[in-house]
């Protein structure tokens, strides 16, 4: 059995999802749908969406936010760009999961014409990134060049898709075939307006993938194993387990310890650094003036993708390890609009930069930092007090230790819905979407997020 085979008899045949599982991916769709509907308002999620409408195919699939439809890939493209536009959507597994997955799965849902309930959605979901993860482990985005998200997510999505449309072991190896020569997005996009384009993309792929195989597309079976395949390709060999592979799938599921939603609308490897220095903050009382230096420890795997010191955008400025550190210092928190409007630029932030000092490990030094222990921090203040703080990775709000308190998603839904709904929408949207796994048919919540395309917060 080939290995596509084995993760399509998997994707195909699986009916007991655990509980909790299907509960942190419908909290992830909930979140994911909210920062989409931000990324609307975004520079580059306007210009995608204004893309979508000049080019729009027949008006089956909502464009979030938007007040238009268009066919099935075109409205994936844009979803999956809103989504990851504000770098505000989830992590864990393989980068960003939910940017591709939730609106290849919204797609379909429409483009099918009957209902596909909210169970149906998260299942999808919950099998398509355990199947992508899985894949991912060990892959490394810094030396392989690649950026995981859409490599991976490509597949995972494709995976839901396949599910949500009901195909065959043999279409849904025919659906991998399709996504697997589709996976791309070059690692030098991150800081750009490119970057939230590859979870569009990943999405729009799989959404014709699915399609593809359904009409009778067929591909390599052996597309990942082969010489010239997939694992080749991007993780540079072919050692690797198929049958053993397979058999960890769903056992257990990976959502549950896995999935993060996110505080913060940046880079995740700002995260540790940044919930550490805003305790730090909020304990002590600290503001800029009070600081003469901040120094970020052991920044060893986060430095190859934290790398503009000096950011000359917002795009960069998600990017940038001084700039968040700084922007929590004078403003005290870090949100949406910090990365918008040139606040990056703001003269208090650009000083306060200047006390920001990231140490760089070198990575074959073995006492080194590593990702997942996230980024200490020394802070020296004016009046000679040293204060340190150290969250690691593994235990950030919002992560499988600490999810993200009830009341703090809800206020993040709310605050990212408002860019592009008003006020009476948003609390429509609001519980739809959180009562999603319970829907009968999700196209039902997906009118609470249409939008008018007329209304945007004029502040966004």
């Amino acid at each position: 059995m080939t290995l596509a085979a084995g993760i399509a008899e998997f994707v195909v045949s699986t009916r007991d999802v655990p509980a909790e599982d299907l509960d942190v991916v419908a909290r992830s769709v909930f979140d994911t749908v909210g920062a989409a509907l931000a990324g609307a308002t975004s520079p580059q999620g306007r210009i995608v969406g204004e893309h979508v409408r000049a080019t729009a195919g027949p008006a089956r699939c909502t464009v979030l936010g938007a007040g238009y439809r268009t066919d099935a890939a075109s409205a994936a493209y844009a979803n999956g760009t809103f989504a990851h536009s504000d770098d505000f959507d989830d992590m864990g597994g393989y980068g960003h999961p939910s940017a591709p997955l939730v609106p290849a799965l919204l797609a379909v849902a429409e483009h099918l014409g009957t209902a596909a309930s909210g169970r149906d959605l998260c299942v999808a979901h919950c099998l398509g990134f355990e199947v992508a993860a899985a894949l991912c482990g060990g892959y490394d985005q810094y030396d392989r060049c690649f950026h995981s998200t859409p490599v991976f997510g490509v597949l995972g999505a494709t995976c839901g898709v396949a599910r949500l449309l009901g195909l065959s072991v043999e279409q849904t190896v025919a659906a991998l075939a399709i996504a697997a020569t589709e996976a791309a997005g070059l690692g030098r996009a991150t800081g750009t307006m490119v970057k939230p384009l590859h979870a569009g993309q990943a999405a729009r792929n799989a959404v014709v993938a699915g399609l593809l195989a359904r009409q009778g597309a067929t591909g390599s079976p052996a597309v990942f194993e082969a010489r010239g395949g997939f694992l080749e390709s991007f993780v540079g060999h072919r050692a690797l387990d198929a049958d053993a592979l397979v058999a960890r799938l769903g056992a257990p599921f990976r959502a549950a310890r896995t999935l993060f939603v996110k505080r913060f609308p940046c880079c995740g490897s700002n995260h540790s650094a940044v919930s550490a220095l805003l305790d730090l903050v909020r304990t002590h009382g600290i503001g800029a003036d009070d600081v003469d230096e901040v120094v970020v420890h052991g920044m060893t795997e986060t430095s190859p993708v934290l790398r503009y010191p000096s950011p000359a955008d917002g795009c960069e400025a998600k990017f940038s390890i001084r700039y968040a550190l700084a922007a929590v210092l004078v403003r005290g928190g870090l949100g949406v609009d910090d990365f918008r409007d040139e606040r990056w630029a703001d003269p208090p932030v650009v000083a306060a930069m200047e006390k920001v000092r990231g140490e760089v490990v070198s990575r074959w030094t073995t006492s080194g930092a590593h990702k997942r222990r996230g980024n200490p921090i020394t802070v020296r203040l004016r009046d000679g007090r040293e204060l340190t703080a150290s969250v690691p990775r593994s235990d950030l709000v919002g992560g499988p230790k600490a999810p993200l308190p009830e009341d703090q998603l809800l206020g993040k839904f709310r605050d990212n819905a408002r860019r592009s709904l008003p006020a009476e929408s948003v609390a429509a949207a609001e519980k739809a979407w959180r009562a999603v796994e319970s829907t009968p048919d999700v196209r039902t919540a997906i009118a609470t997020v249409e939008g008018s395309g007329t209304w945007r917060r004029q502040a966004s």
